[in-house]
């Protein structure tokens, strides 16, 4: 479409130029030639009968008036030269100058006989005169007939080219609508029948159905559509899986502490009058237990929900990182007494000060610290180690000053084409948890502008990092 209009328009834009030319030519030359040959004509008639006057009275008055007019008629043949140039037609204006000098050359010899009153054969003049005049007219007639020639054959040539520019136009006009048409007609097809696939896939996608994959022959852009779409169906079948899987992982989780609880209690009310002081404690602290697992089960769940929503608030404040740490460490001690692994703080600096809400990274080392001994066996370690370090800030290209912690245990590591899922929400260490533990630690450091993030061979244990901008 493009190089049709582009040839169109310099088609036209050369056939108007040829036009251009020729009228201008018409007006500004040929015009003006007309003009200046009877105005020439009129002028030399004029300057012949102040000849004949001086001829017959002898008055000098009527000569010079002759003069007088020589000088109009000269003004009109320089103007005519200009015009012409190397035309044809000059050959007539210059048999017209050749024949007005001889013209008048004779009327200077007459007139000199006239003054000096010398006797002459007038009618010999005369007749050479006449013959002269003839022979000037037809030149002058001949020069406005040529240049009327040229004016007809110019029209002609304008009309013949504003037709054929005209024809060429509605041609290539007519070309370019049905082209157009054909083009709008290919894209409706191409697009169309895209489309309606989609359509009808997302419509299936609505009934839960996320298995089939599009392929579709059409245009770059539909195609990366298409991409995207299977894209979007692996994801939803992806996150399809996940939520079963919370369901039922979140379902089997309840269901033993419920369980638990259910018979503890019913052990309780049967012994209740006969059992021990001690065993109904033992009773009441394994429901409490349960009741703690149960609870922290549904914060969990809760606190996704609530910021994936953005509804979480942030209590920023001045706050002690190496306390936060020990806090952390006193909460997960019992569980590795119990299972007999080491823990290990490399904190040196107690000045680890950091603008954080305590609260919410103090959830990070539980569910990060809960994690590494969840998978760290027995005699194994888990180290926590804290450090401030110098990084680029590009938005005020200057350094600041972060706080890097590091939590570290001795247990089977990560895969390394789970490296970068196991932030993701649902994703599950081993078959371990709920999957959401890291990824609410990641929301929660994202939300103070740091990062973190996990190094691990698959083989021997994993090391996870996070920041926290320094106070």
């Amino acid at each position: 479409m493009l190089v049709i209009v582009v040839a169109l328009g310099t088609y036209a834009a050369l056939k108007f130029r040829e036009l251009n030319n020729a009228i201008h030519s018409i007006s500004s030359v040929d015009s003006e030639t007309i003009m200046a040959a009877n105005r020439l004509s009129e002028s030399f008639l004029t300057q012949r009968e102040f000849e004949k006057k001086y001829v017959v009275s002898g008055d000098e008055d009527f000569y010079r008036q002759f003069q007088a007019v020589e000088k109009s008629i000269q003004k009109d043949l320089d103007e005519l030269k200009v015009l012409l140039g190397p035309a044809d037609n000059k050959d007539s204006l210059l048999l017209f100058s050749d024949n007005y000098s001889k013209y008048l050359l004779k009327v200077q010899e007459e007139a000199g006989f006239i003054k000096n009153k010398k006797s002459y054969s007038e009618q010999d003049f005369e007749n050479s005169k006449e013959a002269l005049i003839d022979s000037l007219l037809e030149h002058l007639e001949e020069l406005k007939k040529n240049t009327e020639k040229a004016i007809d054959v110019k029209i002609n040539m304008s009309t013949q080219i504003g037709a054929q520019a005209q024809d060429v136009i509605i041609v290539l006009s007519i070309s370019s609508v049905v082209f157009a048409v054909l083009i709008a007609f290919y894209n409706a097809r191409t697009i169309h029948r895209p489309i309606s696939l989609l359509i009808k896939e997302t419509k299936e996608i609505a009934k839960g159905r996320f298995e089939k994959h599009l392929t579709i022959p059409s245009p770059p852009e539909i195609n990366e559509l298409a991409a995207a779409f299977n894209h979007m169906c692996d994801r939803l079948k992806e996150l399809d899986e996940m939520k079963a899987d919370l369901i039922a992982k979140v379902s089997h989780e309840f269901r033993t502490p419920l369980a638990v609880i259910r018979e503890a209690v019913s052990l309780y009310m049967d012994s209740f009058d006969t059992a021990s002081k001690e065993k109904q404690t033992k009773l009441l602290g394994i429901v409490h237990e349960e009741c703690e697992r149960l609870i922290a089960s549904v914060n969990k769940v809760l606190n996704m929900s609530r910021m994936d929503a953005g509804i979480v608030d942030y209590h920023m404040e001045k706050y002690n990182l190496s306390h936060l740490i020990t806090i952390a460490v006193s909460k997960v001690q019992p569980i590795a007494v119990r299972k007999g692994v080491t823990l290990e703080v490399n904190v040196t600096d107690d000045s680890l000060d950091a603008v954080i809400d305590s609260d919410k990274i103090g959830q990070v080392f539980d569910n990060i610290l809960g994690n590494a001994l969840k998978f760290t066996p027995e005699s194994g370690k888990v180290s926590i180690g804290a450090v401030v370090k110098k990084e680029k800030d590009y938005s005020k290209e200057s350094d600041k000053e972060i706080i890097e912690v590091s939590v570290s245990d001795t247990g089977p590591g990560i895969p390394k084409e789970n490296i970068n899922d196991v932030f993701d929400k649902f994703k599950k260490l081993h078959e371990k948890g709920t999957g959401l533990g890291l990824y609410i630690a990641r929301q929660i450091i994202n939300a103070h502008g740091g990062e973190i993030w996990v190094e691990s061979d698959g083989k021997t244990g994993s090391t996870f990092f996070f920041t926290v901008p320094v106070f």
